[in-house]
């Protein structure tokens, strides 16, 4: 019976080695966003929409998550939820930072939104890729889909695919070089840790 103890023991010692090993590989990076002061159309991302971003329009700076999205699997959002409620890292804020992610296995996607009480904006979207892997791409692109669905329920299946068919596809080592990636409504720089 101790013989049996003892193996299972070593067995999960093992396993937790093996587990800090893969995340002490997984490269992790602070992800600084920054969002466009308007909408492409030219709307505010909070607030009232004809009110533009006067002084008038207190709230009209976004409330900005990331959201890591790998294949086959839900969306996995950096914010903090409070009951009910939603709230970003920086609360009505243009840049917002977020640290400490870890960014693998890639390719991985990103999506960036403003949080709303009801249904989120999206900011952008991007895929980050290590190498030139068509169908692990595919795969991602599946999933933000399916992450379009979960974070934005309310939006047309038309602007959902429009979305994910822009999505930006970059390489990580391009925006971890310190120059900011530019996308459509916002840009973002990784920075290793």
């Amino acid at each position: 019976m101790s013989r049996i103890v003892s193996r299972l023991c070593a067995m999960i010692v093992l396993a937790l080695v093996a587990s800090s090993l893969a995340q002490a590989q997984e490269p992790r990076f602070a992800i600084t966003v920054t969002a466009d002061a308007t909408k492409t159309n030219g709307s505010p991302w909070d607030g009232v929409p004809g009110l533009g971003n006067s002084k008038v329009n207190l709230n009209a700076a976004p409330d900005i998550a990331v959201c890591l999205v790998r294949a086959n699997a839900k969306p996995d959002c950096l914010w903090k939820p409070q009951g009910r409620r939603l709230l970003s890292l920086c609360q009505n804020a243009w840049t917002c930072k977020f640290d400490n992610v870890a960014l693998g296995p890639l390719p991985i996607g990103l999506v960036f939104v403003d949080i709303d009480a009801r249904n989120h904006d999206i900011i952008d979207v991007a895929i980050l890729t290590g190498g030139n892997d068509a169908r692990a791409n595919d795969e991602i692109a599946e999933s933000l889909r399916a992450a379009m669905s979960i974070l934005t329920p309310h939006r047309s299946e038309d602007t959902k695919e429009h979305l994910v068919r822009d999505a930006k596809v970059l390489a990580l080592s391009d925006c971890a070089s310190g120059k900011p990636c530019r996308l459509t409504q916002s840009q973002f720089v990784l920075t290793k840790k």
